[in-house]
């Protein structure tokens, strides 16, 4: 029974690392990507090299039960506008990276990293949004130069923000 649930982790995750490497490996050219504006949202430009959708879908939704499940930390609304901007048959897969293990699954003790880089340089900001919350849980960590993850300039931006208020 042990060897199985082996054997399924090590699956799930070269599943994982297969699509993670053709979100990374993503798209040469540069893209226009998203922009947001409280009126407007300017469509991105088809690439047949990425998982980006032209347009985000605004129908996908993450469900409770999806959103529940998500790692503490991550923010589940950048999440849901991530996964919205890539093609639906690789959302499962991205999604399982940020969720939280299922108890008896994995290894004790590992924890695999969500992904931190996008291949494609449209996806990237959406990613950072995703990350960004992350760095609440770790402010002494904002300006270390040698920790690298994604959201972290936003997060710093959002520091300062706030010490300009008070």
């Amino acid at each position: 029974m042990r060897r199985s649930t082996r054997k399924h982790g090590l699956a799930r995750r070269m599943a994982s690392l297969v699509v993670c490497g053709f979100v990374m490996v993503g798209c040469v050219e540069r893209a226009r990507g998203i922009v947001h504006s409280s009126q407007e949202e300017i469509a991105m430009d088809p690439n047949p090299n990425t998982i980006r959708l032209p347009r985000p879908d605004p129908d996908f939704k993450l469900t409770p039960e999806e959103r529940a499940s998500i790692r503490e930390g991550f923010d589940v609304d950048a999440l849901e506008r991530l996964l919205a901007a890539m093609e639906a048959e690789v959302r499962p897969f991205i999604l399982d990276w940020f969720k939280q293990p299922k108890r008896g699954e994995g290894e004790a003790g590992l924890w695999e990293t969500p992904p931190i880089t996008m291949g494609d340089p449209a996806l990237q900001p959406l990613l950072d949004e995703v990350w960004a919350t992350v760095w609440e849980r770790y402010p002494q960590l904002l300006d270390d130069d040698d920790v690298n993850y994604p959201g972290k300039r936003i997060a710093k931006e959002r520091r300062a923000a706030k010490l300009r208020e008070q």
